[in-house]
């Protein structure tokens, strides 16, 4: 596709995931426990993730219809194509349910196995966050960048924990002890796609995770790239889509923060 091919399909993205966090937005207090089904340990979804997922697919489909999509709630056929849509309706569930105002949509396209757009939206501040391959990284349309930290003193550090019970849960914690005793601070907030745009707008430093799918990782670590940051997986590789850990920093943090995961996980 064109540039101008690019920035206009961005710009329906934003269109389309205005719509659908008014929708989102409007269930928040009617969402009840018999709503909830929990699809693996600690994994929740409401009828409000999948009718998300619902709604961006059918408008991507008028959209792009030759496109295949990979979606985390499964409502469409998970096909295989030259462009695939990577979509998360609804990026922190579990906020979300709990009433926590921090939660995100996240949509991909990958052509040719190569992430060439996304978006990740902020619903309830309505911001949106996106990147398309070579051509940068926005903030609604405001140019972003990641900040250019230097000290891990100074660095605001963000993770989450994994649930999967393969997991080396006190390898985890030793990493971030070493946060806690290096850095300013350490958050945990619970969207991932979320996390990576606010890393790649300057908001953090320091993004790190484990155990992560494909729809968590595609479009905000596309933003990250676009804004100016690094992203690899733990190994120090950029295989971090199919891999499911992920660092995101600055070219200044990035050894530190890396050494930190070598020393303790790896």
């Amino acid at each position: 596709m064109s540039d101008n091919s690019y920035q206009d399909l961005r710009k329906e993205l934003i269109t389309l995931c205005q719509s659908t966090a008014a929708f989102i937005r409007g269930e928040l207090y009617k969402v009840s426990g018999g709503d909830v089904e929990e699809k693996d340990m600690n994994s929740l979804v409401s009828y409000v993730d999948k009718t998300a997922e619902e709604k961006i697919v059918a408008r991507l489909k008028t959209l792009t219809p030759d496109a295949g999509y990979i979606t985390e709630e499964n409502t469409v056929a998970q096909e295989k194509k030259e462009r695939i849509w990577i979509i998360d309706p609804l990026d922190g569930t579990t906020n979300f349910l709990y009433k926590i105002p921090h939660f995100s949509i996240s949509i991909a396209l990958m052509e040719d196995g190569v992430v060439t757009l996304g978006i990740v939206y902020e619903v309830m501040l309505d911001i949106s966050y996106t990147a398309i391959r070579g051509a940068g990284a926005w903030q609604d349309d405001k140019p972003i960048a990641v900040r250019d930290t230097k000290d891990m003193l100074d660095a605001v550090v963000v993770t989450g924990f994994p649930y999967r019970r393969d997991i080396d849960i006190d390898a985890s914690l030793r990493v971030l002890k070493y946060c806690v005793m290096h850095c300013r601070g350490v958050r945990r907030l619970g969207s991932a796609a979320l996390d990576l745009a606010y890393v790649a707008s300057g908001k953090i430093d320091i993004y790190y995770e484990n155990a992560l799918n494909i729809w968590d990782l595609a479009a905000g670590a596309l933003l990250v790239t676009e804004a100016g940051g690094i992203i690899t997986d733990y190994d120090g590789d950029e295989n971090y889509l199919k891999k499911g850990s992920i660092i995101s920093c600055n070219k200044h943090l990035y050894p530190n923060i890396h050494k930190a995961i070598t020393d303790n996980i790896l």
